[in-house]
């Protein structure tokens, strides 16, 4: 790193080399984060400039892809995790392979970067934001509501949810996700705990029109009959989810480990963590955003020696203080303001029965097509078998052409 910083020193001693690293954002803390990491960052390095750009997650994408069009692509972006093999496909992005070194690859959580980062057998993207999902209750409606302890089946989650929707005063037992980006989450987490996949082994193929989709997703449709949720899922985007549920108007939710930082920070009521409920499998989400480097940038060897800079613990520690996310490294998991968080070591905790979402070039349109379904099926337009038969069919369209073009 020190050679490569000398060479970019004396190449440009009246010119500095400028990196561009697009983040996005995950809460107001993050452009100041990683405004105070670029300057420790430039200090170290002044013949380099950072030129930061924080979008949000509904923007951002868009924004990159304008820069690559216009032939001007970012060094580094962090991206869903998900979006790698598109990136892959149409070659804007680089194996990072060549650049890891044994020592480097040593301070990530093994199946965060041997799991969640690997296409096609090799590393295209670094583990840079981490989280599990986990149910969120709300202890003071489960006073008022007579119950004892957070659900940990299917029959148990709908029972609590009926008796909390039963307290009235616009308060729903059980919060739905049916709007904005990851809706076909909120059903692969019943699809998980029924012991169901997405895809099957080989990728090439749906899985989730199996039995124990359809009793997942009928399950689900049942909780909005039932009158545990809200009336009109498909209104109900994840920030609105949580907004909601911090102002009380929901008894249960599942999301992820950020939303513990809000509830901490402005304690509007009591609140519990619990693993998701399951029908027959302990199942939860590990999401696992990346960093990468762009095929076609200016500075990738600028752009490497940031990525080496940030990593260094004392930053990851404070990202995960700063943003309620799970840290990525061995050494800031270990330090003493993560590792006796009580918060922290919940999630951490899930992490051994974690499911990744499957990398494929067709995710996007995947998790298009499966959340137009659910939704579809959560509002009573068609029944949990049919839908989910034809959603699959779709899916194993995509993936055939996909597959044929390897």
């Amino acid at each position: 790193m020190l050679l490569v910083l000398a060479a970019l020193a004396a190449g440009c001693s009246s010119t500095k080399t400028t990196i561009t690293f697009v983040f996005m954002r995950t809460s107001n803390a993050t452009q100041p984060y990683w405004q105070s990491v670029i300057r420790d960052y430039e200090a170290a390095n002044p013949a380099v400039h950072v030129n930061l750009h924080v979008y949000s997650w509904t923007d951002g994408p868009g924004k990159i892809a304008q820069m690559i069009q216009q032939g001007h692509p970012p060094e580094i972006a962090r991206v869903a995790t998900k979006s790698i093999p598109q990136y892959v496909a149409s070659g804007q992005i680089d194996p990072l392979d060549g650049l890891i070194t044994p020592d480097f690859r040593a301070q990530f959580i093994p199946s965060l970067i041997d799991e969640s980062s690997q296409y096609q057998g090799r590393t295209f993207g670094l583990p840079i934001t981490t989280s599990t999902r986990a149910l969120y209750y709300n202890k003071d409606l489960f006073q008022r509501a007579g119950i004892a302890a957070p659900p940990a089946t299917w029959d148990e989650l709908r029972d609590d949810a009926l008796k909390i929707s039963a307290l009235g005063g616009g308060v729903h037992g059980f919060g739905l996700q049916g709007a904005g980006p990851d809706v076909d989450t909120y059903f692969y987490y019943f699809l998980w705990g029924n012991g169901g996949q997405v895809l099957g082994p080989d990728g090439i193929r749906a899985a989730f029109d199996t039995p124990a989709g359809v009793q997942a997703l009928d399950y689900l449709r049942g909780l909005v009959q039932a009158g545990a949720t809200e009336p009109n899922p498909s209104a109900v985007t994840r920030d609105q989810l949580e907004s909601d549920f911090l102002a009380g108007r929901y008894g249960m939710v599942i999301t992820a480990t950020k939303l513990a930082s809000a509830l901490d920070k402005q304690r509007p009521f009591t609140y519990g963590l619990a693993p998701i409920p399951d029908e027959t499998t302990p199942a939860t989400m590990a999401v696992v955003d990346s960093l990468v480097l762009f095929s076609h940038a200016a500075n990738k060897a600028a752009a490497w020696s940031f990525i080496q800079f940030l990593y260094q613990p004392k930053y990851r520690v404070q990202y995960a203080l700063t943003e309620g996310v799970l840290p990525e490294t061995v050494a800031a998991a270990s330090d003493p303001r993560l590792a006796q968080n009580p918060t922290t070591k919940f999630f951490e905790a899930l992490l051994p029965e974690a499911q990744f979402i499957p990398l494929s070039s067709k995710s996007d349109q995947i998790t298009q097509v499966v959340g137009k379904t659910v939704v579809g099926v959560y509002l009573g337009q068609a029944d949990a078998a049919t839908a989910l038969k034809s959603a699959a069919a779709q899916v194993n369209q995509m993936l055939s052409y996909a597959a044929s073009a390897w």
